[in-house]
């Protein structure tokens, strides 16, 4: 019997749990050998009957099982707790319990994503399995793991460009992999380099617009109208820029709120919708500049420069210039 836990960052579960079946034996098996379940949608009896079932026809049995861990992980058990929760939570602990009686032929997979080290039901299958634990990496960590990646894909990259990539994207493994293969196809055989990212990664025209914002709540309105100048020199529409100065504006408010209501800088990302510490790090920055009612009056300009476009009283480049020289200059 083989037995293992796998949780933490998806993008690196995803990736251990195709070697933990690859080694195992269970990456080709058939259909009726293979069951994969979630813990919201399955009982506990009826995977413990899947696991003691003989393949069909096969070598093996294939058990997968999703978010059994976090069954015990929202129990609000506090840190130290070695009592095992009731309910599913319960259930599930008697399966931990019965791993070590499962037939040899089951390979038996656990599938989570991040948890605490305290959780009792990870503690109780670390006796009986094998845990792989796939944090996410970050800081220097992360830069070596953007250039192993590229290196899977037969490309290289250069230092500036991981950092730059690492800064717009953050944590984000499945956002990075994708980006690092759209550039190792435009860089075609060369290093990619910070240039490329700027090009390229979606994130860099938002590093623009914070370009333009930050000059916009500085109060430099030379710099600010440049900025949005280049902008639209390098193709983007004036109500495009708009709608990013305005989006911008409601992540300022958002996390000025958050701060104002003790949200530590962690979970700001989360609440903010984003998985860039660059983004986070930079509104938190803008807010911090501004009061609410500051920001309020900032975001109804934007609208009405919308309007004025929307309802052809303005043309959209002057409308966005005149907003943006207006924004700089009030208080």
């Amino acid at each position: 019997m083989s037995a293992h836990v796998i949780y933490g960052d998806s993008f690196l579960v995803a990736e251990r749990l195709r070697q933990v079946k690859i080694e195992a034996g269970a990456a080709d098996l058939m259909d009726s050998n293979r069951h994969v379940a979630t813990a919201s949608q399955a009982r506990p009896d009826e995977v413990l009957a899947m696991c003691n079932s003989l393949p069909f026809l096969d070598t093996l049995r294939l058990v997968e099982i999703e978010g059994v861990l976090a069954t015990q992980q929202a129990s609000g058990r506090g840190p130290g707790s070695g009592r095992r929760t009731t309910g599913a939570g319960a259930a599930w602990a008697q399966l931990a319990d019965a791993v070590p009686s499962l037939p040899d032929t089951t390979v038996l997979i656990f599938v989570d994503g991040e948890v605490q080290q305290n959780n009792p039901l990870l503690r109780s299958l670390s006796e009986h399995c094998s845990v792989h634990h796939e944090a996410t990496p970050n800081a220097q960590a992360l830069l070596q793991w953007i250039k192993g990646r590229a290196e899977d894909k037969s490309s290289s990259i250069t230092p500036p460009a991981m950092q730059v990539l690492a800064e717009l994207v953050g944590g984000d493994l499945w956002t990075i992999d994708r980006e690092l293969e759209k550039l190792s196809l435009y860089a075609a055989g060369r290093s990619i380099t910070d240039a490329d990212v700027r090009a390229m990664v979606p994130y860099a025209q938002e590093a623009n617009i914070f370009a333009a914002v930050d000059s916009i709540m500085d109060g430099q309105p030379g710099p600010a109208l440049r900025s949005v100048m280049q902008l639209m020199e390098d193709g983007q529409e004036p109500l495009y820029i708009i709608a990013m100065i305005e989006r911008q504006l409601r992540l300022i408010a958002l996390a000025r709120d958050l701060t104002d209501r003790g949200v530590s800088q962690p979970d700001l990302g989360r609440r903010m919708g984003t998985n860039s510490d660059f983004v986070v790090r930079k509104t938190l920055g803008q807010a911090r500049r501004l009061t609410l009612p500051q920001i309020r009056n900032r975001y109804r300009r934007v609208l009405e420069s919308d309007l004025a476009i929307k309802q052809g009283r303005l043309e959209p480049a002057l409308s966005l210039q005149l907003l943006v020289a207006d924004l700089a200059t009030s208080q």
